[in-house]
């Protein structure tokens, strides 16, 4: 006779924990200090630009976090500690760069980095320090601790206010109202002002206010405020989530082996067979059939895939070929002569980059590649030494020289970079001629350079010299409130004022005279 088996029950679902974070005095100056610093960056951005008050409020937002993390109990060191001391050099970098992408670089890793060194210090990482996953860290926090708790942040807002007094209820309802009244007020006196003439009249008595600034930023600021706080505060009164350790299976270490093998056989052949048109970068030698451009760009973009299938493939092998946290000896070896090869491959497309520099001068790709060359080298040194010393890892290191190289390039402004090296490159005769069709291109940090030109002793150069600095003159709108202060516009402000042509008819002489210069100028070449 069948036994009765009862129908499986559906699984019952369980809403998640609902937290509340509390908020204690500790809380609540952390909040004063996240939303004045928060209102100082919102209104510098929208309305200045990311310059030295969007700077002083990104300071200001992660000082405020490792102070009120300070005060809680933790301790502000090694690892975390170094990730938030690169975090402020790259946010006080802000006035003194006027480069607009390494600008929007470093806004994304301002909302990456801090979060994940705040995950270190609290405990609160998901993924081990040494990990290349450990960046997710960051992400996660944001939205998982911060746009994830904001209802418990409210919770603990709320209950404040209950166990306050009647105090604490009276300013909360005022600050609730005021909050309220701030929009209301805006939209009534706006349509107030467009539907009574005397009442626009009345107000124009009064010293100018912009009040949709004041709307925008109080609405930004606030949000972003909010979402910080929460952050910070839930990174320490929430409980440590709970990670599923998964078990991973690896392959034997012959199968390892056996890939690495006819890997390393491939590069053997054909480094063996390429060995005449690597070496040529070192030599400074041009093969034949190639142009300077050619040659460079391929070097660099066989570089590039190469290198990060090396990569890959050592940090592959390694993980599946570990038994008990031990890799067998053969499998490092092999690893590291994959790693070797890589590091000749980045040597290689380096040199080639340089004589290509060497030939036509420095651009900003050029540059961004030639710095991203430096760490990829370096990368792989780390992880070769992590082949043989497994305790030192790699991530870390990586992840910082990184993170320094962003700060240098955004100290040292790529853009005044690249325009002092081809002037001076010019001047002393490396270079036959220079792009100054390219420097055009740059922002306000190659002026001063350009400048020089313009005392050059090459008419025809002189003169576009002067014709792109009285074009860059007419478009450059100065910002003299302090929170749009950048010291590379206030330097290129200071030669500029010397090339504003404010009369049409000497502007359009002066593109006549060009025109002119440069007709003369291809004569003189043809004859």
């Amino acid at each position: 006779m069948p036994q009765y088996v009862p129908p499986m029950q559906p699984p019952v679902w369980t809403p998640p924990p609902q937290y509340v974070i509390p908020m204690g005095r500790r809380e609540l100056l952390l909040a004063a200090a996240v939303f004045l610093f928060s209102v100082l960056l919102c209104n510098s951005w929208l309305y200045h630009g990311p310059q030295l008050g969007f700077a002083l409020g990104a300071v200001g937002l992660v000082c405020s976090a490792c102070v009120y993390l300070k005060k809680s109990g933790y301790r502000i060191g090694g690892y975390s500690g170094l990730l938030i001391m690169v975090s402020l050099l790259i946010a006080g970098a802000f006035p003194c760069s006027d480069d607009g992408m390494m600008k929007f670089l470093a806004v994304c890793v301002l909302l990456v980095v801090p979060g994940l060194a705040f995950c270190l210090l609290t405990g609160k990482n998901r993924h081990g320090a040494d990990s290349a996953a450990s960046l997710f860290d960051g992400v996660y926090a944001l939205f998982a601790y911060g746009f994830g708790e904001m209802s418990s942040a409210g919770r603990g807002i709320v209950e404040m206010a209950r166990n306050s007094g009647k105090a604490g209820k009276t300013g909360g309802a005022v600050a609730l109202g005021l909050l309220i009244a701030v929009p209301v007020v805006a939209v009534l006196v706006f349509l107030l002002m467009s539907a009574d003439a005397a009442f626009e009249g009345l107000l124009e008595l009064l010293p100018e206010f912009r009040w949709s600034e004041l709307l925008a930023t109080l609405l930004l600021g606030s949000g972003l405020a909010y979402i910080l706080y929460t952050r910070t505060a839930a990174l320490h009164h929430l409980p440590q989530p709970e990670v599923k350790s998964k078990n991973r299976k690896g392959l034997p270490a012959l199968t390892v082996n056996t890939v690495l093998i006819a890997a390393a056989a491939v590069y053997v052949v054909y480094l063996v067979s390429q060995l005449a048109y690597f070496v040529g970068g070192f030599s400074g030698i041009l093969p034949k059939g190639y142009t300077m451009a050619e040659y460079a760009r391929r070097g660099f973009f066989e570089m590039g895939w190469l290198c990060a299938i090396n990569l890959l493939l050592i940090a592959a092998c390694v993980a599946l070929a570990s038994v008990r946290g031990k890799v067998p000896g053969l499998t490092r070896g092999l690893c590291l002569f994959l790693g070797l090869v890589t590091l000749f491959l980045v040597a290689t497309a380096s040199a080639k980059m340089f004589l290509y520099i060497g030939s036509y001068g420095l651009t900003r790709l050029r540059v961004l590649t030639e710095v991203f060359m430096i760490w990829l080298g370096l990368t792989v040194i780390f992880v070769c030494i992590w082949l043989f010393f497994p305790k030192s890892g790699y991530m870390k290191q990586s992840l910082l020289l990184a993170l320094a190289l962003c700060a240098a390039l955004l100290w040292c402004d790529v853009d005044a970079f690249v325009a002092r090296y081809n002037v001076r490159a010019y001047q002393s005769g490396k270079l036959e001629t220079v792009d100054l069709a390219h420097l055009d291109g740059l922002s306000y940090g190659a002026v001063p350079y350009i400048a020089e030109l313009a005392k050059d002793e090459d008419a025809w150069t002189a003169l576009r010299a002067v014709h792109i600095l009285e074009n860059k003159a007419e478009r450059f709108d100065k910002d003299t409130d302090l929170r749009g202060w950048n010291l590379r516009k206030n330097r290129a402000w200071d030669i500029l004022k010397d090339y504003r042509v404010d009369d049409v008819p000497a502007a359009e002489a002066a593109e006549l005279d060009l025109l002119q210069a440069k007709n003369l100028y291809f004569m003189e070449m043809d004859t």
